[in-house]
């Protein structure tokens, strides 16, 4: 018997809601007994929104309706988007946190992650977003606080805008103080004996200015930075990611197949976005190409707008200081531990086809994905396969 859990925080187009309504059907049909993996997923923020929007509900009320699937929604965040009674009237087999007759929202992610690995010691979070222009920091703090109220040491990754979180003074006037949370955050754990591990990319921190040359040393330091929070290199981050502890994100996901199995994790890193309008992309495939030169068994899927990526010819004007997406793929093809894809149906939704150059890219559908995201590739075991989607 296995384990999936999936915590999705941000908009869940209807494209989106479909593939995954497809590899969870998938997924379903094609085990039994023994080799089931049990499901459970958790919605808050703006994913909330999918469950009434028609465009997507029909997608969820197909997975709500596998026997393997849980669906828990936050009911808070409900009240505060006005869905509740929508919700908790047409989607019966949702289950809605709150209220006072149920656990809270946070509290059942937490207790369902330790549920699945027995001898958790802690729980991270891989933070993307910016404080205060999205609402995930905050999401991150209420796990946090469950993490720690459970007994166990929570760590955070800041990664691309996540490092915002770094900027010392912080002082909003009408949103929880993040900076001051984090805070709060490290001084319980430190009274409690629990010291969290707190860190921030270096390269991302240094983009944004908080990692700065010291004319006087010659070395970079911290800039107007927050004490809890160390910067560290890219590499000592994905350090963690070989060990077991569940690591979530504003989207993201994990299968338990074996909780005793000692092997590395597999990751497997979803590219949805254009390439070059945002950091997204570039930060996705830094992170995976990172890993896998690790030694970290990897996989990269173009899905959704993430397979523009592909099509095509890319061509950096040269007072462009841009990453060509493109020649970074091109190079990386060889990695020893790396694999990519890009999903078929993706594809034939915008018309378009991958470019001559990445013809050895394999393609994969929905019923691919359901091998690659709960570990049934033949001749392929992970104990762990980690789910983030950029």
């Amino acid at each position: 018997m296995g384990y999936s859990t999936f915590l999705f925080c941000d908009p869940v187009s209807a494209e989106r809601a479909g593939w995954f309504s497809g590899v969870m059907q998938e997924a379903a049909s094609t085990v039994s007994g023994e080799s089931q993996v049990n499901v459970t997923v958790f919605l808050t923020g703006d994913a909330l929104f999918s469950l009434v929007d028609s465009r997507s509900r029909s997608s969820w009320n197909r997975i709500g309706d596998l026997p393997s699937v849980r669906i828990i929604a936050d009911g808070d965040e409900l009240r505060l988007q006005g869905l509740l009674h929508s919700v908790s009237s047409q989607a019966q087999e949702i289950h809605i946190t709150g209220g006072g007759e149920h656990d809270p929202f946070w509290e059942c992610v937490v207790s369902t992650l330790k549920t699945h690995r027995p001898g958790m010691k802690r729980a991270a979070f891989l933070l993307c977003n910016s404080p205060y222009m999205s609402r995930v920091p905050v999401y991150m703090l209420r796990f946090f606080s469950r993490v720690q109220k459970a007994g166990l040491v929570p760590e955070m990754y800041n990664y691309l805008d996540g490092v915002h979180t770094l900027h010392n003074g912080q002082r909003p006037s009408e949103f929880e103080n993040i900076g001051r949370g984090v805070s709060a955050l490290a001084n319980s754990g430190a009274l409690s004996g629990r010291d969290t591990w707190f860190a921030a990319c270096s390269r991302c921190a240094t983009a944004r200015g908080y990692y700065q040359m010291n004319p006087g040393t010659g070395f970079c330091e911290p800039a107007s930075c927050i004490q809890e929070i160390a910067i560290r290199p890219l590499k000592e981050i994905l350090a963690r990611f070989f060990q077991d502890h569940p690591i979530v994100s504003h989207f993201s996901g994990e299968c338990v197949l074996d909780e005793r199995a000692k092997d590395a994790p597999h990751l497997v890193v979803f590219i949805t976005s254009p390439p070059y309008c945002s950091e997204w992309t570039f930060g996705g495939l830094s992170l995976a190409v990172a890993a896998a030169m690790d030694g970290m068994r990897t996989t990269v899927v173009f899905i959704e707008d993430g397979v523009f990526a592909l099509h095509g010819t890319h061509d950096v004007p040269e007072n462009d200081k841009i990453f060509n997406i493109q020649e970074m793929v091109a190079v990386t093809t060889d990695v020893g531990c790396l694999r990519y894809f890009v999903h078929s149906p993706s594809l034939n939704e915008r018309g378009i086809a991958v470019s001559d150059d990445f013809s050895l890219i394999r393609k994969v559908s929905d019923a691919g994905l359901a091998s690659i995201l709960f570990g049934k590739e033949p001749g392929e075991h992970s104990p762990i396969v980690r789910m983030i989607f950029f």
